[in-house]
C-alpha cells in the first residue's frame, strides 16, 4: 500500500505505538503486520486500544479483556474510557527520559484515530470524516508532554475486498460487488445474534440472502417490477455497519 512507508516512519519515531482495533471485529482489524513490525523494533511499547467498545456487549468485552489484559477499551466518539488512556500516557510521559513522550497512532482506515487525537490533544482538531482515507500524511500534534503522530490507515497486504468493506477500510460506494460484503456482514451478525437484524431492520429469513432481500423490502428499496434493488440495499447495510449504527448489544 502507498501509505506503508509513512506508517513505518511513524513506528520508527514513536516511543509508544497505539494500535486502534474495532472492538466488534478484533481479529479482523488487529493489524498483525503492524504488531509484528513493532515487536521487531527495540525500545518500543505497543498498546492495543479497542475502539467502538460501546457497540459490543458485556460478555464480548469481558472475553477480550481476558485475552488482552493490558489493552484499553474506549469509545472515542462518545469519550468513554479515553480519560484513563490519556492519564496512563501522561503518567508515562512524566517518568520518561525525554521532555516529551512520542506516541504513534496506527490502525485501519476509519477506525477512529483522528477522533481519539481530538480528545488527547483538544487544542488541535484533526479532520474527522466517515470516508476512509481522510488522513493522507503524518500529522504531529502536542499536548503537554505528549507528542502525538496520526497516520494514514493501512491494511495488511493480504486483505481482500470483503474484509476491507467490513472493516470500514473502503467507502461502500467504491466497493466492487457490494452485495458480497453486505451478505458477509449479515452472516457475521447472524452468528452473533439473529435478533440484531430483526431489531434494526425488522427483517427475517432462513439464510443470509433471504435476510438481505427482506431488508430491501422493509426499506422499500425496490426497482421496477417489485424486485429488490440489491446494489442499493448492499450499500445501505455496509454504510450502517461502518458508521456504527448496528451494534452487537
Amino acid at each position: 500500500m502507498g501509505f506503508w512507508p509513512i506508517v513505518l516512519n511513524v513506528l520508527r519515531n514513536s516511543d509508544v505505538v497505539l494500535l486502534l482495533v474495532d472492538a466488534r471485529m478484533p481479529e479482523l482489524t488487529r493489524n498483525s503486520e503492524i504488531v509484528l513490525k513493532v515487536e521487531s523494533m527495540k525500545d518500543k511499547r505497543l498498546l492495543i486500544v479497542f475502539n467502538k467498545s460501546d457497540l459490543v456487549g458485556r460478555e464480548e468485552i469481558a472475553k477480550l479483556k481476558t485475552e488482552y489484559p493490558n489493552a484499553f477499551f474506549i469509545s472515542a466518539k462518545k469519550k468513554i474510557g479515553v480519560s484513563k488512556l490519556k492519564e496512563t500516557l501522561e503518567n508515562m510521559a512524566d517518568n520518561w527520559y525525554r521532555p516529551s513522550l512520542r506516541i504513534g497512532l496506527v490502525g485501519y482506515p476509519n477506525v477512529g484515530k483522528s477522533t481519539l487525537i481530538n480528545f488527547l490533544a483538544p487544542s488541535v482538531q484533526a479532520r474527522v470524516s466517515p470516508v476512509p482515507g481522510t488522513t493522507k500524511k503524518t500529522v504531529w500534534v502536542r499536548s503537554g508532554k505528549l507528542r502525538i503522530m496520526d497516520s494514514p490507515g493501512v491494511i495488511p497486504f493480504g486483505d481482500k475486498n470483503v474484509q476491507m468493506g467490513m472493516s470500514a477500510a473502503k467507502d461502500p460506494h467504491k466497493i466492487r460487488n457490494p452485495d458480497r460484503v453486505a451478505i458477509k456482514i449479515i452472516e457475521f451478525l447472524m452468528e452473533k445474534d439473529k435478533g440484531i437484524l430483526k431489531k434494526y431492520y425488522g427483517a427475517s429469513g432462513k439464510d443470509s440472502y433471504e435476510l438481505f432481500l427482506d431488508i430491501g423490502k422493509k426499506k422499500g428499496f425496490l426497482v421496477k417490477g417489485g424486485e429488490v434493488d440489491e446494489n442499493r440495499i448492499a450499500i445501505k447495510v455496509i454504510d450502517d455497519w461502518q458508521r456504527g449504527r448496528i451494534n452487537l448489544k
